[in-house]
């Protein structure tokens, strides 16, 4: 952002009826934000930490769930020749930049 947007948004704040805590969360987000941006290991151990949490979520989901039998849960065979071949997909594989790049191959 150039300096004239950049003020404008300062002003924009000053503006709002924000109380102390408004303030601070808006602070620590921002500085958060900058931090993840100066420091690429931070953001990679964020992402993994993210990962962990909606791991453990699931681990929760699935023992809450109603014990079903292996033949209830097991793929049909049409699924599994359609997966046979699949390798997961690598943690550092950024799906945005792939769609992105599609898209403009795809329509300039």
């Amino acid at each position: 952002m150039n300096n004239v947007s950049l003020n404008n948004l300062w002003s924009y704040l000053q503006g709002l009826t924000l109380t102390a805590s408004n303030k601070k969360w808006l602070a620590d987000h921002l500085y958060e934000s900058a931090k993840t941006e100066e420091n690429p290991i931070t953001k990679n151990k964020k992402q993994t930490d993210a990962a962990i949490i909606r791991n453990e979520k699931a681990k929760l989901l699935l023992a809450e769930m109603p014990k079903m039998s292996k033949e209830e849960l097991a793929p049909s065979q049409d699924i599994l020749d359609i997966v046979k071949n699949v390798d997961p997909m690598p943690d550092d594989v950024d799906i945005e930049k792939i769609k992105y790049d599609y898209l403009t191959e795809k329509y300039g």
